[in-house]
């Protein structure tokens, strides 16, 4: 059996060790020096916080406290994202624009060629982003999240950056540890650099994040003092934080019997757990210091591979169920809308004419994971690619 929830794979020696770890006040201190030599800062312009969509509504709001851009303004987003991208921008008090994912029939593209075999990124490229700047005047900033760990071609975003004066936020949340195609490591190209340890990410806490910024002129607004955030509770106000390795092995297991929707769904209903996408945006609050010692274990330990594998189907319901009846749990999806969760998508008022690419590549896309390291579970993730690459959406 495999599934695409990282929790879910742990080993009996991972659960332990996330679920009752203990870290102190230098493990904390540790992180965000560790941080901020990375990334290219220095302390007084790092500071861990509750989570990566905190992560980024402070980015931006510390572009406008230093008079780099002004409320109103626009910031550039992906078509194919989280709507905590999209609250964190507005709570900013900016305002998100879509940009439309690159259309593979422009790299290639001749009928009857199979889509889901070829590498269709699931970000914008510079020639959208530079369209969108010929008509939007108020378009001052751009993230980039570099889709499931697939570096985008910086070298070309970069000229446009330039060209237009704006500023950069790379989001790491998929793509920490990888690196550009000129050997630069993601992170130490714009103006702010913003991580999420959300479950499944790159790294992963299950909550929290980090914000650094690399441009000196660019400090946190005067409101925010990072010595006075309030630390999380050790199990936080849920006891998610700790406890969801447990959770999840639990449903593995209850899997077998169809139960686990059951199982998560009490949890719920005790607040237990909380959904990935209803993490508050907290700017007064910041991570426990045994996530710390977590995040800073992992990111000691990143990898330069990407974070999951993906694939465009013809009918995703129906290669999803093939998948299941062989035991290969791939549900949980990046993303199922162009802005997921499906409950806040409306909220998100995504212009789907305006984003065709996203919204068929939201359609379409089923995913693999990439962390097993048996030859069994290896061998597993093999046979579920084949069953995929037999049901390719084709043009």
């Amino acid at each position: 059996m495999i599934f695409l929830g990282l929790a879910s794979n742990y080993s009996a020696r991972d659960i332990w060790r996330h679920s009752f770890i203990l870290g102190g006040k230098k493990d904390y201190n540790a992180l965000e020096s560790a941080l901020a030599e990375r990334y290219g800062s220095d302390l007084e312009h790092t500071s861990l916080i509750y989570s990566g969509r905190s992560a980024i509504c402070l980015a931006l709001k510390s572009f406008i406290e230093s008079g780099k851009i002004k409320k109103g303004d626009h910031v550039v987003i992906n078509g194919f994202t989280c709507y905590a991208v999209v609250e964190a921008v507005k709570k900013a008090g900016l305002e998100p624009v879509f940009a439309d994912l690159e259309n593979p029939l422009d790299v290639n593209g001749k009928k009857g060629d199979i889509l889901g075999a070829n590498i269709i990124r699931p970000d914008y490229s510079a020639e959208t982003l530079e369209t969108i700047l010929e008509k939007d005047k108020k378009a001052k900033v751009f993230i980039l999240q570099n889709s499931f760990g697939l570096p985008v071609d910086i070298s070309k975003f970069e000229k446009v950056k330039k060209g237009h004066n704006l500023l950069l936020i790379e989001d790491l949340a998929h793509c920490a540890g990888r690196k550009y195609q000129d050997g630069r490591e993601i992170g130490t190209v714009g103006e702010a650099t913003c991580l999420s340890f959300g479950k499944g990410k790159a790294i992963d806490t299950i909550t929290g994040g980090a914000v650094i910024l690399r441009d000196k002129e660019i400090t946190f607004p005067s409101s925010f003092d990072k010595t006075k955030l309030v630390r999380r509770k050790p199990n936080g106000d849920v006891p998610r934080a700790s406890w969801y390795p447990v959770f999840a092995v639990i449903a593995r297991g209850l899997s077998h019997l169809h139960l686990e929707k059951y199982w998560l769904g009490l949890l719920l209903k005790l607040r237990w757990i909380e959904r990935s996408a209803d993490t508050k945006l907290q700017l007064d609050t910041t991570i426990t210091w045994w996530q710390s010692r977590l995040a800073l274990k992992q990111l000691k330990n990143l990898k330069n591979k990407p974070l999951r594998e993906y694939y465009l189907v013809d009918d995703r319901k129906k290669c999803l169920s093939e998948l299941h009846s062989h035991g290969y749990y791939l549900e949980e999806l990046w993303y199922e809308v162009p802005v997921a969760p499906s409950r806040y998508y409306k909220k998100a008022h995504f212009p789907e004419a305006k984003c065709i690419n996203a919204k068929i590549f939201s359609e379409h896309v089923v995913n693999l994971p990439t962390w097993y390291k048996s030859k069994r579970r290896i061998k597993e993730v093999k046979e579920a690619r084949e069953i995929i690459k037999k049901q390719l959406m084709k043009v």
